[in-house]
């Protein structure tokens, strides 16, 4: 395995195609009322954008396919259109057992990547919804920041043996944002890379969606 610095590049080895991206952090199991984070994948074409409302994957998109999960049981997952990125089922990995500890699993199939996918940003949020506004309970969600999120990271492996290929420990301080890229997987002529990116937004997922899906906003 390789750990990485921020802005740090890896090479994805030649025949290597079908990939997890784990994402995984703890929050304060204790925090009222309590929070978690939303993993989100964007495919970018040469622009630097999405070229498709269905290649920005979170939890919440309509755009979803039945597969079966690790127990053989059929979820309902987010789908890029090019059916190349599963992304992760909402709350799969999360804070099940009251530790704080909290993942995002995300499928990556290299080989059905269409041709006009240039990059494959992975992000990380802060979950709060408008409402919250409106209920004094859940209204101090809406000022949580990576202030409350401790041992934040993002993984590569290998998805046919679940080998690590490399690993990236965002140790930076993000104590005032909402919103962090985690990492990209990008092309260079025919050959794949990763990044480390560590990247931050203030006002959580609605700049990264800004900056990368401006014309579906």
């Amino acid at each position: 395995m390789i750990n990485l610095i921020k802005g740090q590049r890896v090479e994805i080895e030649a025949g290597l195609t079908r990939l997890r991206v784990e994402m995984g952090w703890k929050v304060n199991p204790n925090a009222e009322p309590p929070y978690d984070l939303d993993a989100s994948t964007f495919l970018l074409g040469s622009n630097g954008q999405i070229e498709n409302e269905y290649d920005f994957v979170f939890y919440g998109s309509p755009n979803k396919v039945q597969v079966l999960d690790e127990e053989g049981n059929p979820v309902m997952r987010p789908v890029s259109v090019d059916k190349s990125v599963l992304g992760s089922v909402d709350d799969l990995g999360d804070d099940d057992d009251n530790t704080g500890e909290g993942n995002e699993e995300i499928d990556v199939d290299l080989t059905k990547t269409s041709p006009r996918v240039n990059e494959i940003l992975f992000t990380a949020s802060i979950y709060w919804s408008p409402s919250d506004a409106n209920d004094p309970k859940l209204a101090p969600r809406m000022h949580y920041n990576f202030g409350q999120v401790r041992d934040a990271y993002i993984q590569i492996k290998n998805a046919v043996n679940g080998e690590v290929i490399c690993r990236y420990d965002l140790d930076e301080d993000f104590s005032t944002d909402k919103g962090v890229e985690f990492g990209r997987l990008y092309r260079r002529g025919s050959e794949w890379k990763f990044q480390a990116v560590g990247e931050a937004h203030k006002e959580g997922l609605e700049p990264i969606c800004r900056k990368y899906a401006s014309k579906f906003m």
